[in-house]
């Protein structure tokens, strides 16, 4: 895991720092669901976008 990260004298937290790397693996994964038809199969789509989100900042957290 990792400890405060600076940028310009600033510390931001770890937490924003994985939730901007999971952004365009997020978008990735978005783009495959939406190409696949996965999105006009589920009950709601922006709930499962969601859910993607927090599974991908969840795994970054543990595994990196």
């Amino acid at each position: 895991m990792l400890s405060e990260f600076a940028v310009a004298g600033i510390c931001l937290p770890p937490f924003f720092v994985y939730a901007c790397v999971a952004v365009p693996l997020f978008l990735a994964v978005r783009f495959v669901l939406a190409r696949c038809g996965v999105l006009r199969w589920v009950w709601h789509p922006a709930l499962l976008e969601f859910a993607v989100s927090l599974c991908l900042v969840s795994a970054l957290i543990l595994y990196v």
